[in-house]
C-alpha cells in the first residue's frame, strides 16, 4: 500500500507538512510507503 499526501499551503515546509510528517512517520513503522506532494511555489495555471 501506498500513501500519498498533496500539501497546498502556501509555505513549503510549515505547519501543514510537519503534520503530515508525523504520520507518514507513524505510517512507515507499519511498513506502508509513503509521498508527499507539495504545491508551494508552483505555478499552476489554467488551461
Amino acid at each position: 500500500m501506498k500513501v500519498i499526501a498533496i500539501n497546498s499551503s502556501a509555505r513549503k515546509d510549515g505547519n501543514t507538512a510537519i503534520l503530515i510528517n508525523q504520520i507518514f512517520e507513524e505510517l512507515n513503522k507499519e511498513g506502508i510507503e509513503t509521498e508527499m506532494i507539495q504545491l508551494a511555489g508552483q505555478v499552476i495555471e489554467p488551461l
